[in-house]
Protein backbone atom coordinates (compact mmCIF):
# COMPACT_ATOMS: atom_id res chain seq x y z
CA UNK A 1 0.00 0.00 0.00
CA UNK A 2 3.02 2.09 0.26
CA UNK A 3 4.44 1.74 -3.26
CA UNK A 4 0.55 2.45 -3.91
CA UNK A 5 0.29 5.64 -2.05
CA UNK A 6 4.02 6.82 -3.39
CA UNK A 7 3.13 6.53 -6.58
CA UNK A 8 1.99 9.47 -7.91
CA UNK A 9 2.83 10.99 -11.01
CA UNK A 10 2.72 14.26 -13.28
CA UNK A 11 1.49 12.07 -16.21
CA UNK A 12 -1.21 10.65 -14.06
CA UNK A 13 -3.16 13.19 -12.46
CA UNK A 14 -5.87 10.22 -12.18
CA UNK A 15 -3.38 7.38 -10.57
CA UNK A 16 -2.62 10.29 -8.11
CA UNK A 17 -5.54 11.25 -6.86
CA UNK A 18 -6.57 7.23 -6.52
CA UNK A 19 -3.94 6.92 -4.60
CA UNK A 20 -4.64 10.00 -2.37
CA UNK A 21 -8.03 8.42 -1.46
CA UNK A 22 -6.40 4.86 -0.72
CA UNK A 23 -3.96 6.98 2.11
CA UNK A 24 -6.98 9.46 3.40
CA UNK A 25 -9.09 5.99 4.21
CA UNK A 26 -6.51 4.17 5.80
CA UNK A 27 -5.12 7.03 7.18
CA UNK A 28 -8.80 7.01 9.02
CA UNK A 29 -9.02 3.35 10.21
CA UNK A 30 -9.90 3.48 13.82
CA UNK A 31 -7.49 1.44 15.89
CA UNK A 32 -7.93 0.64 19.85
CA UNK A 33 -4.42 0.14 21.14
CA UNK A 34 -4.42 -2.22 24.57
CA UNK A 35 -1.31 -3.47 26.49
CA UNK A 36 -1.42 -6.89 27.77
CA UNK A 37 -1.95 -7.26 31.45
CA UNK A 38 0.22 -7.73 34.10
CA UNK A 39 2.72 -10.78 33.82
CA UNK A 40 4.88 -12.47 36.11
CA UNK A 41 7.90 -11.16 33.99
CA UNK A 42 6.91 -7.41 34.59
CA UNK A 43 6.73 -8.32 38.43
CA UNK A 44 10.14 -9.60 38.40
CA UNK A 45 11.42 -7.10 36.23
CA UNK A 46 10.01 -4.39 38.87
CA UNK A 47 12.56 -5.44 41.63
CA UNK A 48 15.16 -6.59 39.00
CA UNK A 49 16.00 -4.30 36.31
CA UNK A 50 16.88 -5.65 32.72
CA UNK A 51 19.66 -3.12 32.41
CA UNK A 52 21.89 -3.69 35.89
CA UNK A 53 25.25 -5.88 34.92
CA UNK A 54 24.24 -8.22 37.57
CA UNK A 55 20.73 -8.38 36.28
CA UNK A 56 19.43 -13.12 35.29
CA UNK A 57 17.11 -13.80 33.41
CA UNK A 58 14.54 -15.62 34.84
CA UNK A 59 13.54 -18.03 32.52
CA UNK A 60 9.64 -17.22 32.11
CA UNK A 61 9.11 -18.98 29.07
CA UNK A 62 6.24 -17.10 27.05
CA UNK A 63 5.56 -15.35 30.72
CA UNK A 64 1.48 -15.80 31.63
CA UNK A 65 -0.52 -13.30 33.56
CA UNK A 66 -0.52 -12.99 37.15
CA UNK A 67 -3.95 -13.34 39.00
CA UNK A 68 -3.45 -9.23 38.76
CA UNK A 69 -3.34 -9.55 35.48
CA UNK A 70 -6.71 -11.72 34.72
CA UNK A 71 -8.42 -9.19 36.66
CA UNK A 72 -6.60 -6.09 35.22
CA UNK A 73 -8.25 -7.75 31.48
CA UNK A 74 -11.24 -8.77 32.86
CA UNK A 75 -11.88 -5.21 34.03
CA UNK A 76 -11.26 -3.53 30.67
CA UNK A 77 -13.61 -5.77 29.24
CA UNK A 78 -16.92 -3.70 30.80
CA UNK A 79 -15.15 -1.01 28.33
CA UNK A 80 -14.36 -2.56 25.21
CA UNK A 81 -18.34 -3.75 25.32
CA UNK A 82 -19.69 -0.23 24.70
CA UNK A 83 -16.13 0.97 22.35
CA UNK A 84 -17.49 3.05 19.16
CA UNK A 85 -16.86 2.23 16.69
CA UNK A 86 -16.53 -1.50 17.61
CA UNK A 87 -13.40 -3.67 16.73
CA UNK A 88 -14.41 -5.61 12.80
CA UNK A 89 -11.19 -7.36 13.60
CA UNK A 90 -9.32 -8.15 16.88
CA UNK A 91 -5.34 -8.33 16.11
CA UNK A 92 -3.56 -9.91 18.40
CA UNK A 93 0.40 -10.52 19.51
CA UNK A 94 0.46 -14.29 19.24
CA UNK A 95 2.91 -14.30 22.50
CA UNK A 96 0.43 -15.78 25.30
CA UNK A 97 -0.03 -12.78 27.61
CA UNK A 98 -1.53 -10.98 24.93
CA UNK A 99 -3.50 -13.86 23.81
CA UNK A 100 -5.07 -13.85 26.69
CA UNK A 101 -5.70 -10.36 27.77
CA UNK A 102 -7.54 -9.91 24.31
CA UNK A 103 -9.61 -13.58 25.38
CA UNK A 104 -10.78 -11.95 28.94
CA UNK A 105 -10.45 -8.17 27.38
CA UNK A 106 -12.82 -8.68 24.49
CA UNK A 107 -15.29 -11.45 25.43
CA UNK A 108 -18.20 -10.45 23.62
CA UNK A 109 -16.63 -10.01 20.01
CA UNK A 110 -15.46 -13.54 19.63
CA UNK A 111 -18.64 -14.52 17.48
CA UNK A 112 -18.53 -10.75 16.00
CA UNK A 113 -15.05 -10.16 15.17
CA UNK A 114 -12.50 -11.52 13.16
CA UNK A 115 -9.34 -12.79 15.47
CA UNK A 116 -5.96 -12.21 13.68
CA UNK A 117 -2.91 -13.50 15.16
CA UNK A 118 -0.45 -11.34 13.86
CA UNK A 119 3.43 -12.04 14.36
CA UNK A 120 4.60 -8.46 13.76
CA UNK A 121 2.64 -7.29 16.67
CA UNK A 122 4.99 -9.37 19.46
CA UNK A 123 6.88 -7.72 21.25
CA UNK A 124 10.93 -6.80 20.62
CA UNK A 125 12.55 -10.26 21.12
CA UNK A 126 15.18 -9.83 24.39
CA UNK A 127 14.04 -11.82 27.65
CA UNK A 128 12.99 -15.45 27.82
CA UNK A 129 9.26 -14.10 28.63
CA UNK A 130 9.27 -12.96 24.40
CA UNK A 131 9.74 -16.56 22.95
CA UNK A 132 6.72 -18.02 22.10
CA UNK A 133 5.06 -21.62 21.58
CA UNK A 134 3.69 -23.12 17.84
CA UNK A 135 -0.05 -22.76 16.94
CA UNK A 136 -0.52 -26.34 18.09
CA UNK A 137 0.37 -25.33 21.73
CA UNK A 138 -1.79 -21.97 21.67
CA UNK A 139 -4.92 -23.46 20.38
CA UNK A 140 -4.64 -25.95 22.34
CA UNK A 141 -4.54 -23.74 25.46
CA UNK A 142 -8.16 -22.66 23.98
CA UNK A 143 -7.56 -20.11 21.62
CA UNK A 144 -8.70 -21.61 18.55
CA UNK A 145 -11.20 -18.86 17.64
CA UNK A 146 -7.67 -16.89 16.36
CA UNK A 147 -6.71 -17.27 12.43
CA UNK A 148 -3.08 -18.20 12.51
CA UNK A 149 -2.82 -18.13 9.07
CA UNK A 150 -0.18 -15.75 9.01
CA UNK A 151 2.00 -17.80 10.79
CA UNK A 152 0.83 -21.13 10.49
CA UNK A 153 3.89 -21.72 8.19
CA UNK A 154 6.24 -20.73 11.01
CA UNK A 155 7.20 -23.34 13.10
CA UNK A 156 9.69 -20.32 15.61
CA UNK A 157 7.42 -17.07 14.11
CA UNK A 158 9.48 -15.33 17.27
CA UNK A 159 12.40 -15.08 15.61
CA UNK A 160 14.49 -17.72 17.93
CA UNK A 161 14.30 -21.42 19.08
CA UNK A 162 11.96 -22.48 21.83
CA UNK A 163 13.64 -22.53 25.30
CA UNK A 164 16.58 -20.93 23.89
CA UNK A 165 18.24 -17.26 24.26
CA UNK A 166 18.92 -14.98 21.84
CA UNK A 167 20.70 -11.66 21.72
CA UNK A 168 18.82 -8.47 21.69
CA UNK A 169 16.76 -8.57 18.20
CA UNK A 170 18.47 -5.41 16.64
CA UNK A 171 16.99 -2.12 16.16
CA UNK A 172 16.53 -2.18 12.54
CA UNK A 173 14.78 -5.25 12.46
CA UNK A 174 12.22 -4.21 15.02
CA UNK A 175 11.49 -1.34 13.23
CA UNK A 176 10.90 -3.30 10.28
CA UNK A 177 8.06 -4.69 11.76
CA UNK A 178 6.44 -2.08 12.84
CA UNK A 179 6.46 -0.83 9.56
CA UNK A 180 5.18 -4.08 8.04
CA UNK A 181 2.70 -3.91 10.87
CA UNK A 182 1.67 -0.40 10.43
CA UNK A 183 1.28 -1.72 6.56
CA UNK A 184 -0.76 -4.67 7.23
CA UNK A 185 -3.64 -2.50 9.49
CA UNK A 186 -3.58 -0.24 6.64
CA UNK A 187 -4.38 -2.83 4.20
CA UNK A 188 -7.20 -4.12 5.78
CA UNK A 189 -10.74 -4.20 4.18
CA UNK A 190 -11.95 -3.50 8.11
CA UNK A 191 -12.29 0.27 9.24
CA UNK A 192 -11.85 -0.67 13.03
CA UNK A 193 -9.36 -3.02 14.63
CA UNK A 194 -8.59 -3.28 17.80
CA UNK A 195 -4.62 -4.37 18.20
CA UNK A 196 -3.39 -5.81 21.17
CA UNK A 197 0.29 -6.56 22.02
CA UNK A 198 2.83 -4.88 24.35
CA UNK A 199 4.71 -2.07 25.98
CA UNK A 200 7.74 -2.08 23.23
CA UNK A 201 5.59 -2.19 20.33
CA UNK A 202 2.78 0.71 21.27
CA UNK A 203 6.04 2.67 22.41
CA UNK A 204 7.41 2.69 19.00
CA UNK A 205 3.75 3.31 16.95
CA UNK A 206 2.70 6.39 19.52
CA UNK A 207 6.02 7.35 21.12
CA UNK A 208 3.72 6.96 24.39
CA UNK A 209 4.15 4.29 27.56
CA UNK A 210 1.25 2.60 27.67
CA UNK A 211 0.71 0.43 31.76
CA UNK A 212 -0.86 -2.81 31.52
CA UNK A 213 -4.41 -3.17 30.11
CA UNK A 214 -4.12 0.20 29.27
CA UNK A 215 -6.37 1.30 26.39
CA UNK A 216 -6.03 4.30 23.60
CA UNK A 217 -8.33 4.82 20.82
CA UNK A 218 -5.93 6.65 17.88
CA UNK A 219 -6.43 6.94 13.78
CA UNK A 220 -3.82 4.96 12.17
CA UNK A 221 -2.56 7.89 10.31
CA UNK A 222 -1.81 9.22 14.41
CA UNK A 223 0.96 6.75 14.44
CA UNK A 224 4.07 7.09 14.15
CA UNK A 225 4.89 4.44 11.80
CA UNK A 226 2.70 5.77 9.29
CA UNK A 227 3.75 9.36 9.16
CA UNK A 228 7.33 8.63 9.63
CA UNK A 229 8.10 5.55 8.57
CA UNK A 230 5.60 4.17 5.93
CA UNK A 231 5.88 7.00 3.38
CA UNK A 232 2.65 8.34 3.68
CA UNK A 233 1.77 11.96 3.80
CA UNK A 234 -2.28 12.96 4.50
Amino acid sequence: LCAVAMASSPFSSSAATVGEEVVARAASKVIHLVRHGQTEMNVYLHENHWADPNFKDPLLWDTRLTSRGEQQAQSLSTVTSTLSPRPEVVAVSPLTRAMHTAQLAFPSYQSEARWVAQPDARERLYLSSDIGRPVDELRGDGYHFVDYSLIEEEETWWGGDPYVLKPLEPEESFKGRMVNLTRWLASLDEDCVALVCHWGVLYHLTDRQFANCELMTVRLGDLTTFKDRCGYRV
